[in-house]
């Protein structure tokens, strides 16, 4: 077995405290105000057409990870209507810093904290290595920015490109910026799971379904922490094989979404649950060293 020690974590409300999307698509709103008044509006009420809600109380705060493609196909045509390109320079210079603001308190020192147990001897003489890892249906362009670089080991999430094509009848090449070229949902958050485990994110054209002699993380050796339903098939595929899974949430949160979690707790689908505790002194940061410590244990005595 290899000595990788993994988290996987959702972001969107699990370590933030707003959806990071939705933030994007009001600052875009903020920005094309002159030459696109209503952005927002225009958006929203083309996801619920696409989405065919009928319900005229139903008015959506978030865009929803089971509706990916929908989502990406509106945003990336109202952005090419206001000139606005989804690229990793527009989420540096306009979103990142506003992303950052939600972020649940201490998270940074708290993801650090359990990065830097590598670093305690106990860990080193085992040659054991922690990584951090998002799987999110949030834009991995603009995640990727929120950390330092050496924090987390990947982003996997929903993004946007420019594709070059040659035009058919006259040979010219042209351009087509905000193609969504990947959607993230709670389905293919579990493919992600895969290739972490395998590796497969170290290649630049990774195959999930290749066999490996070895995998780059034991199942055994990895944690998904999540914030609610949508995490519950990744949940499942880790926990299956031997891991460990985490759920947080917000104490404050409406009544039907407590009981999800409620329900969750029920149906035994993570072995911890507990609230959106960062701190160091919080019942979050000490199960997770706890884990790190027992599997540290468990690969000295392999190791023995």
């Amino acid at each position: 077995m290899t000595n990788n020690i993994v988290m996987m974590w959702d972001f969107d409300s699990t370590l933030t405290s707003e959806d990071s999307s939705s933030i994007t698509i009001n600052i875009i709103s903020k920005l094309t105000q002159k030459n696109f008044p209503g952005f927002a509006r225009h958006f929203w009420e083309s996801v619920e057409k696409f989405c065919a809600i009928q319900d005229p109380e139903k008015k959506w705060e978030s865009v929803k990870s089971m509706h990916a493609p929908v989502w990406m196909f509106n945003l990336a045509r109202l952005a090419n209507e206001a000139g606005i390109v989804l690229d990793k320079k527009f989420f540096k210079e306009q979103v990142v810093e506003e992303v950052r603001k939600v972020l649940r308190p201490n998270v940074s020192e708290f993801l650090r904290k359990i990065k830097d147990l590598q670093n305690d001897p106990l860990f080193s003489r085992n040659k054991i290595q922690i990584h951090h890892f998002i799987v999110s249906a949030g834009l991995k362009d603009l995640i990727q920015e929120v950390f330092e670089p050496d924090l987390i080991s990947a982003v996997y999430g929903c993004r946007f490109s420019l594709a070059d094509y040659k035009d058919i009848e006259d040979g010219v090449s042209q351009s087509i910026q905000n193609v969504p070229v990947y959607c993230m949902d709670e389905t293919s958050k579990t493919r992600a799971v895969f290739e972490i485990s395998k590796g497969s994110f170290l290649t630049e054209k990774p195959d999930v379904n290749q066999r490996t002699t070895e995998k780059w993380a034991d199942f055994p050796n990895v944690m998904y922490i999540g914030d609610g339903f949508t995490d519950v098939p990744a949940l499942s595929v880790v926990r299956e094989r031997g891991g460990i899974g985490i759920i947080i949430y917000d104490e404050d949160r409406k009544r039907e979404e407590l009981n999800d979690i409620k329900a969750i707790s029920r149906d035994k689908r993570a072995d911890f649950i507990t609230p959106a505790d960062f701190s160091l002194e919080g019942e979050l940061f000490k199960y997770m060293k706890a884990r790190c410590t027992q599997i540290r244990q468990r690969i000295e005595a392999e190791n023995f």
